[in-house]
Parts: structure tokens; sequence; C-alpha cells
């Protein structure tokens, strides 16, 4: 210590280094609204066109689970095999590099597709990044004007996605267009051809054509041949042995791409076009590149176009960060005002700025955390400016003490440190331990507050090392310079502070130490039973965000087509506008819905679904009040459609309350399962369920004439793969007209839209070795059945499964639908399961997880608090501070009947570690004052109460005054945060001023009793 005040100025200006470094850190830190909770997702896809859900699970997606199952390192896997494709969604175990698995995924994969049918297309292994939408726009008015902006909008995201930090866009409600080649049936007829032959030379030409190299005797020179592009090059393309000019037996146009997606805009006909941010990235600077590209594009927009910002993260985070800001402001400056109350203006100073400091510096190493800023961190600095300026104010006030006991500069900082450093080290270290299991919660929950523990830790880390180093070295360069008289009550409240400590010093421990059982058990007994007011304060895991966006998801019957829907979305929404007078503004995205905004999203999308956006005046109404008006009424209304009503959740995406899935062989009995369970659970108080089977659609089966195939020596793909060239075609390839992307579309005419299939007008050509080849009708091959087909089959960890989702609000929800499924679980037929899970079983999991942390928080503390006192016993004293914090909390969230939330429980364990920090130093000073025996033992308590209580009284109003303007902030996210930690903050420092004081006596004296020391 001596070294470093010897060298004080140098030292401080290394600090001031530092300082400027975590500045400059905090600076430029990428700023978002909620952390990054990206899941580790791959998504293996593969298609195979014209085939059924059946065949597709069959031939693609059962041989392809078979072989990921053998990587390590997956923890969920998810498939549907729908028409003509396979999507396997893969969930990885934390910790996992995605990297490495989705290599050892790709080559299990590349194994199964040695098995598939020749027909189908490259399995596709990508990591599924699950990007946020940075800025959204509408473009609405004119519908022939918009039907043109196709090439304009290319153009624009052109250059959007040259943005540096974006990571793409995406358009709805912009009919794009392919290039269909449509066979002319008599002209191939009069030409020899047979639709394979070109569907061959179609596909042959898609292929790189490479002629080498050739040395000239001069150099290596590449061979090439000139080939035309894009339409042209299909035009000339020629095709079949005779070379036939595919232009004379095929008609090649430009067409309209079969509608996904139809958005509305206020009424009007838009396109929506959003913009998606990379990870890792700062919000603001991206959109701001981003913005001036689109507005600049907006200002040239044909005169029956309009434009308009439909949604900005960088208007939220600016918008939210200002507010947080304010109250860091305010966090400040409590601290500035808090310690002048108690200390020399130089003294208030110094504590000021090793606070500030140790904030800065405390933020040089949050980047390589993976940690950005965000409102979890910011709220983490608020927390901590409310702790850190204990150390310094614990410090600062034993060096003063010990001037005014006469000690030199340099004695008097070295001796003040030498005094109080263990304490202060064994609480920091006990925060420390407290906040660091929190680092290991698993999954979005712990991706999302990992910011906090992060923050806290790192900062009370810098302010533990610079109070032991900054406030003696400009206490001692202050004092050497010119010495002056301390003064006994410094601070404008000195005086009132002297006499808070006197009468607590003389009157209020001298007399609880006359009873201290009685104080001690009466306080435990009191701080227990207001641990069952927790019963009756409500609980919100996940809070709704204060916004004004409310999203509505319909899903009509399967079949629907997306021109239904879209009216049907139009005529629902209509009857809302003209029946509520608090909606400000409506969009509707009919088809696969909103494009990720306002958190909303849709899985197993069609022509049957749709989402529509509501924006409310939220100083007449809120979005919960909004939900609970209109999803009731609207699904009596609407009982032919599932209608869910939602709005942004401050957190991880939520489920269902409660999920079931049936597992099983048969997808019929497992049909069959699905509509009995599903008819329990809504006699049993479920207002909707949905599952991820739907309803079987209308279909048509061709039953294959094995006789006439074999006799006529026709294979059947060559049957089917005609059959499917006259219905739904093949989509080839991607072609480039200019800059511009087209999907090529093969299609053989004779078949229209609303007229029924005659197979016997179509021939397939026999290839019997007794002749010249003859036309078969194709009537006689097949045999057309009308029936009915499932549109997906779904699976869980590769075993044909069906998942329910059950809603409901009436009380007891959970225990209501388990009994339901148990009563099912009972008459299942063998070899089938029923498993059950959801939201509410995930929180279950969730409070498991955190329960589990806190015994180990604990433990860390007391081996801690055992070190430090060399005592098994003592640390169990400290440890009724967490009690009693625990009991603070409880009380604060009851009496404001703020939710027990995600954040509350943060706030609960964060208590740990911030009310032990009282209890170490109050009965370090009295360890200290009894070994120096100088004191008997209660002289030593209420000395160390004397000294003690102003620096708990300064902390703990600085903590409480800094979290206020959370609480008062009307922001259901932080507000039970900033209650459990203020309330349970105020609880335990006056408890721990009287019980532990009470509780160190009796503990004494069984002490002295159990060695056989008589009083």
């Amino acid at each position: 210590m001596n070294y470093i005040l010897e060298r004080s100025k140098l030292f401080i200006f290394l600090i001031l280094i530092f300082s400027i470094i975590g500045a400059y850190t905090f600076l430029t830190l990428p700023q978002r609204e909620i952390p990054e909770t990206p899941p580790s997702l791959v998504l293996v896809s593969t298609i195979l066109p014209g085939a059924g859900p059946e065949e597709v699970e069959t031939s693609i997606t059962n041989p392809l689970e078979r072989e990921i199952q053998k990587v390590d390192g997956i923890t969920s896997m998810q498939s549907v095999s729908s028409n003509s494709a396979s999507i396997i969604t893969l969930e990885l175990e934390d910790g996992e590099n995605p990297d490495e698995l989705i290599n050892s995924i790709q080559q299990q994969a590349s194994n199964a597709t040695a098995g598939f049918p020749d027909t189908a297309q490259e399995t596709s292994v990508e990591k599924l990044d699950l990007t946020f939408p940075l800025v959204s726009y509408m473009f609405y008015g004119d519908e022939e004007e918009l039907a043109d902006m196709d090439n304009a909008l290319s153009d624009l995201s052109e250059r959007v996605e040259a943005v540096s930090g974006v990571a793409g866009t995406t358009v709805k409600g912009l009919d794009t267009q392919q290039v269909l080649v449509e066979l002319n049936s008599e002209e191939l007829a009069a030409n020899n051809l047979q639709p394979f032959e070109v569907l061959e030379s179609l596909q042959q030409a898609n292929q790189p054509l490479s002629l080498g190299t050739h040395d000239n005797g001069n150099e290596q020179v590449s061979l090439t041949v000139q080939r035309s592009e894009g339409i042209e090059k299909l035009e000339q393309l020629q095709v079949g042995a005779a070379a036939v000019p595919l232009a004379d037996v095929a008609a090649i146009e430009l067409v309209d791409q079969e509608t996904t997606d139809i958005v509305t805009f206020e009424g009007e006909q838009a396109i929506s076009y959003t913009v998606f941010l990379q990870t890792e990235q700062d919000v603001p600077s991206v959109d701001e590149n981003v913005s001036e590209i689109i507005e600049a594009f907006a200002e040239d927009l044909p005169a029956g176009v309009q434009a308009e910002k439909y949604e900005s993260q960088a208007d939220n985070v600016n918008t939210i960060f200002d507010s947080l800001y304010v109250s860091l402001g305010i966090a400040v400056l409590a601290v500035l005002i808090v310690t002048t109350a108690g200390l020399t203006l130089y003294g208030a100073l110094a504590v000021a700025l090793t606070v500030l400091a140790s904030v800065l510096i405390g933020m040089i190493p949050i980047p390589f955390m993976g940690v950005d800023l965000n409102q979890i961190s910011v709220i983490g600095l608020i927390i901590a400016i409310g702790i850190l300026v204990d150390d310094s104010i614990v410090v600062n006030d034993n060096i003063q003490r010990r001037y005014k006991l006469g000690d030199s500069a340099l004695d008097g900082a070295v001796t003040g440190v030498r005094e109080v450093y263990p304490s202060i080290i064994s609480s920091s270290l006990a925060i420390v331990v407290t906040f660091s299991p929190l680092l290991l919660l698993s999954g979005g929950n712990g991706a999302f507050i990992k910011a906090l523990p992060s923050i806290l830790i790192t900062t009370i880390i810098a302010s533990t090392v610079l109070s032991i180093t900054l406030v003696p070295m400009m206490q001692y360069l202050k004092t050497k310079r010119k010495a002056k008289k301390i003064s006994d009550t410094p601070g404008f409240l000195g005086k009132q502070l002297e006499k808070i400590a006197l009468f607590y010093s003389n009157k209020v421990l001298r007399g609880v130490l006359k009873r201290p059982l009685l104080v001690g058990l009466g306080g435990l007994l009191v701080a227990t039973g207001l641990l069952s007011l927790a019963l009756f304060t409500p609980f919100e895991f996940f809070p709704a965000a204060d916004r004004e966006e409310v999203t509505m998801d319909v899903r009509l019957a399967e079949g629907t087509t997306i021109e239904e829907t879209d009216a049907f979305l139009a005529d629902l929404t209509e009857q809302v506008i003209a029946e509520d007078e608090h909606v400000a503004e409506t969009a509707i995205f009919t088809g696969e819905g909103l494009p990720n905004l306002f958190s909303a999203s849709m899985d197993n999308t069609g022509g049957n679904t749709g989402q529509v956006a509501f924006r409310i005046d939220r100083e007449s109404t809120t979005a919960a009040d909004f939900i609970s008006k209109w999803q009731p009424e609207l699904r009596e209304r609407f009982p032919e459609a599932e209608i869910f009503l939602d709005t942004i959740v401050q957190g991880p995406p939520v489920g269902a309350p409660v999920t079931v899935d049936i597992k099983g062989e048969d997808i019929e009995e497992l049909e069959s399962l699905r509509d009995r369970l599903e008819g329990q659970l809504l006699e049993n108080g479920a207002d909707i369920v949905t599952d991820n089977l739907g309803e079987p659609v209308p279909a048509i089966e061709y039953v294959p004439n094995q006789d006439a195939l074999q006799t006529n020596n026709i294979a059947l793909s060559t049957v089917t793969n005609q059959l499917q060239l006259l219905t739904q075609g093949v989509p080839l390839y991607t072609i480039y007209d200019g800059q511009v992307p087209y999907e090529v579309f093969l299609k053989q005419s004779g078949i229209e839209d609303g007229e029924p299939i005659d197979l016997s007008q179509f021939d397939v050509p026999s290839l019997s070795e007794q002749g010249p080849p003859q036309l078969i009708p194709m009537d006689q091959l097949l045999t057309a059945e009308e029936t009915e087909t499932l549109a997906q089959i779904p699976h869980q960890q590769a075993d044909r499964s069906i998942t329910l989702r059950a809603f409901g609000e009436v009380d007891d929800f959970e225990n209501k639908m388990l009994d339901v499924v148990d009563a099912e679980r009972k008459s299942l037929p063998e070899g089938y399961e029923l498993s059950t899970g959801g939201e509410n079983s995930d929180q279950e999991a969730f409070f498991a997880e955190i329960g589990v942390l806190f015994l180990v928080v604990l433990l860390l503390v007391y081996l801690v608090i055992a070190f430090q006192f060399k005592s098994f016993s003592l640390p169990f004293l400290v440890l009724i501070a967490v009690y009693l914090g625990i009991s603070g909390a409880i009380l604060g969230l009851f009496l404001t009947q703020t939710p027990l939330s995600f954040l509350g429980v943060m706030g609960i364990v964060s208590l740990t570690g911030i009310v032990v920090r009282n209890a170490v130093v109050l009965i370090d000073f009295v360890e200290a004052r009894r070994l120096s025996g100088d004191f008997d033992i209660k002289e030593a308590i209420i000395e160390s109460g004397y000294a003690r209580i102003k620096p708990i009284l300064l902390t703990s109003i600085t903590s409480i005054i800094a979290l206020v303007p959370v609480a008062l902030s009307g922001d259901p996210l932080f507000e039970p945060l900033a209650v459990t930690i203020i309330a349970g903050l105020a609880f335990s420092s006056l408890f721990t001023l009287v019980m532990i004081p009470s509780l160190y006596l009796v503990f004494y004296r069984v002490n002295r009793r159990r060695n056989g020391v008589t009083e």
C-alpha cells in the first residue's frame, strides 16, 4: 500500500487512462432494444417435386432423420413432411459449436441422399439465423403502379443489402414473376418429342459448359463457348435428339407466380418492405445508413404510391434509452447528493469519482463477454451504481476516522484501508459469486439476462480494486498537501446522521441487547410471516410490453384460398374498426403473415392463414384491455376460424400454456387420438386447441395398373412425371435476365384450372422391344379415385408425433389440462405415448433451475464468509440477511401488487449479494473490536454499530434512490426488479441493524458456553 500511495499521481493517471478506454467501450457498444436470444437452430430441407406427404416422409424424411440421429449435440429434432417438401428443424445444445455440428449434419445428410429418388433436389443444411427486423416500410396506393415496382424494389434491395450490418430484406405483397415454359402437346407430337426429353434438355442446359484449357505454345488458355442468357437462352435451347428449338414446342413467357402474400395498409393495397439486422450490430447506426437509402428511394416513387415508415427498431431503442439514461443520470446524482450528506465535500468527490471510474473500467471486458448495450445492461449499470458506492464510503469513512484519531497522512490511509479491506474483499467476492451462477442459466432466459450479472460482476471487481486504491490515494494527496482538522460531523446532514448514530448505538442497541434472543427470534418470525404474502402476490413470467401494437393470428380451414382468406380478414378488421374507436391504424398480412414484426410470426402458413396488426390509442386503452375485449368476441362471431390476439412480450418468445405430444406409428390412430383428446381438453376448460397435423384435404389418388405398366414396359416414374407436368408443373432453377432473377417453371398444356382431369386425353410411350413405341392413354395406366389426404405429417425425434396446443383462462388451467392427459394416458393403445410441456412447464423448469443456482449461490456465499471469519457457524448468522431481504422483497411486491416475474426473481437473487455486504462489514467490525481486547462483547457491538450505521444508511439510500425512477417508470419489465431490490434492501438494512447484533450476541454466548466459558 505504501508503494501505491507514494506514487499516487502516477496511479491516478493510469486509472484515468483505463477510464477513458472504458468510456470509449461504452460509447461504441452496439445498442439494441432487448438482448439477442437467438436459438441454435439448423434447417435441413429437401424438395421432391410432385410427391405427397407420405411419399416424402418415406423416401426423404425418414432416411435423413436416421442419419442425423447419429450426430451428437442435437437437443431436439422436429420435421414436417408435406407436399413436395421435407423440412427438418434441429435445435443444438447450449455450448456446441454450430459450424462443426453443421459439417457433421451435412456429412450424415449426404449419406442419406444416396438412396433418394432421382427427382429429389439437393438437400440444404443451413444455420437458421433468426435475425430481427431493423426497419419496415409500407408502400401503398395505386395497385397498377405497385405491381410495376418489382425492378425498383430489386434495385433497392441490392443497395440496402450492401450496407454493413444488414442481414437481408423481405418484400411482401408484391406479385413476383417467373418464367413459364409451357409445352404444347400438339407441337410435341408433331416433332416426335416426349415431355421428359424436354425436361432432360432443360436440366442439362443449366449445367456449366467447360471445355478445359489448351496450350497454344505461348500460354495456357481457357476454352469456352459463347452462350445466351436469360429468356433468350431458353428460346434458343435445342431439345431432343432432333435438336428442335424449345421455342417451337413451347410458349416461353413471364407470368405472375402464385400469390403467397397479400398486404393491405389502412384499407389500401400495399407492399411491405422489411430490412433485417445481422447479429451483434448497432441498431441506430445501421438504421441511419439504411433509412437514408430508403428515404431517397421514396422521393422518386410513382405519383400514385406513398411510403410510410411502419416500424423502426431504432426509434424504439432511442425512446427506451432516453428514459433509461434519465434514470442513470438520477442514479449518479443520487450518489453525489447522498454522499455529500454524510461525507466531506472532498470525500464525496473521491467516492463519486471512484464509482464513475469503476463503472467505466468495468465496461472494458463487456464486449468480450458477448454483451451489448440494451435495456438489461443499462438497468445493470443503475443497480451497480447503488452497490458500488458502498466500498468507497466504507474506506473513505474509515480513513477519516483514522485521521480524527490523529494518524499522519500516510499512516491514516494505510491503516484505514488495512482495517476494512478484508471485509470489503469478502463482501465483494460474495456479490461476485452471487451473480456468477446466473451466467450459467440455459436457453433463451439465460441469454436474455446475461447482461445483468456480467455488468455487475465486472463493475464490482473494478470497484473493489479502486476503493482500496483510488480513495486512499486521493485522501493521502489532500491530507499530505494541507493538513486540516477533520470535522466530527462532515456533510450537510452530518449532525443529523451523528444524532441517528448516537441514538441507534446508545438507545436502540443497548435496548435490544438486553433481550437478544427475543429480538432475534421475533424478527425471524416476522420475516417468515411475510413470506406467506407471496401467495397473494400476482404472477407474470414475462409481462406484455407497454406498446401500442396488437397482432391477431387467424387460421381458416385447410384448402381456403388466399383470396378467400384475405376477404375474411378484411371483413373481420372492418368490424373491429367500426366498433372500436381506440384503433388508430391497421395492416393486414394474408398468407405467410407478418415478417417477424412485433415479435409475431406463424407456423405452417399458407393460403388459409394471415395476421392483422392493430395500432391502438395508448392514451385511452391498453393492449391487454384490447385483447381481453376482442379475442373472446371475435372467436364467438367467427367460430370457423382459429383467432389469437397477442402483444409484444418483453422477453424470449413464449409458447402455449400447455402442449401435449402424441407419439405413435399409425397416422390414422394418431389422428383419432388427437380428435378424442382435443374434445376432452375443450370440455374441461380449454378455450381453443390447435395442432400441427390439420384436417384432411380433398385429393385424387391415382392407383397404378401394374399389369398395364409391365405389359407396355412403362416405368411408373415416367407416368407420374408426365402427370406432374400436366398438373402442377416442375420447378427447375433460377435464371437472370440482366440483374433480375426469375424462377423457371416447366408445365405441359392441356389441363386448365377449374376443369376436371381427363387422363384419356394424354398418352405415354411404351418401350416394347417388339416394335416401334406405342402411345398408351394414361387412363389405361392409372385409375383416379377421390379421397382425402393429410396436408403434412409431423415428426418429433424421428417419430410420428402430433402436438396439441391448449389455451384457456380458467382457474388452475394447467392442472385441469394435465388431469385430462393423465386420464387419456390410461387408455392409450400399446406403442403410443403422451407427453406434456408448454409455457407453464418451461416456467417450472426455469424455477427449478434458478432454485438449484440459488442453492449454489448460498453455498458459495457461505464458503466466502467462512473463510473470512474462519468459522463454520458464523456465516449462518450473515445469511440471515438474505432471508430478511427476500421477506422484504415479497412485502414490497405485495404492497404495490407488482407481479412476481422473471426479473422479480432476478431481483431476489441479486439481493443475496447486496444485503450480505452490510452484515459482513458489521460483524467484521464487531470481531475486530472484540479480538482487540479493548471492549467487552456488548461494547464491541455498540461501538461497531455506531461506526457502521452511517455507511449502511448512506449506501442503502443511494441504492434505493437510484432505483426509484425505474420503479416509478411504469415499465412492466423492470418494475418488479426495482421493487424487489428497493423493498428487500430497505427491509433488510433496518432489520440487519437490529437482528444481526442481537443474534451475534446470542451466538457469542452459546459458543462460549459450548466451550465451557461462563459469563
